[in-house]
């Protein structure tokens, strides 16, 4: 029952980000980038939208296919996902970004820390495996998994080494 909260934890992550977008209110012009739910963009078109750097990372697989999405609150924060993929083999990175100011504990088990010296958080179970840390200002997520998610692809110590690669 745990290792289900945890995953339930994980997939609320975007959820939540989206549930904030609806309910915000601003007076920004409408485009197709704004919409709720957030739409796939190109890396370069959330590189221009973001207002932060979005570091990449090292992905150890061929990458097939590679999505941006933009999480937008009106003015609260911004977050944008870039998800890799190799769809022939099943296997997925997600980094996640967020520049939100909310300081909330991490779940998930206190781990190492990453060469820059940000402490890590394991937030893996039995289905993904997954990371968590904060580093100059901003909040990052690190998640792996295979066959559509339903489990794990890179153990704790692995994903701590991609996210060292992060350029």
């Amino acid at each position: 029952m745990k290792a289900v909260s945890k995953l339930l934890f994980l997939c609320m992550i975007p959820l939540l980000l989206s549930a904030c977008l609806k309910n915000g209110e601003g007076n920004q012009p409408i485009n197709n980038l704004d919409l709720s739910p957030p739409v796939e963009i190109s890396f370069e078109e959330a590189e221009a939208r973001t207002p932060f750097e979005i570091k990449q990372p090292s992905v150890p697989f061929q990458v097939t296919q590679k999505s941006a999405r933009i999480l937008d609150t009106n003015g609260t924060f911004e977050a944008v996902e870039i998800t890799y993929a190799n769809t022939d083999e099943g296997l997925n990175l997600i980094t996640m970004i967020t520049n939100s100011k909310v300081d909330t504990p991490p779940n998930g088990k206190k781990g190492q820390k990453l060469s820059n010296g940000s402490q890590t958080w394991d937030q893996g179970d039995g289905h993904v495996s997954a990371i968590y840390w904060r580093n100059e200002g901003l909040t990052y997520s690190l998640i792996s998994g295979k066959n559509n998610n339903l489990e794990p692809l890179y153990d704790y110590q692995k994903l701590v080494e991609i996210a060292n690669t992060l350029k």
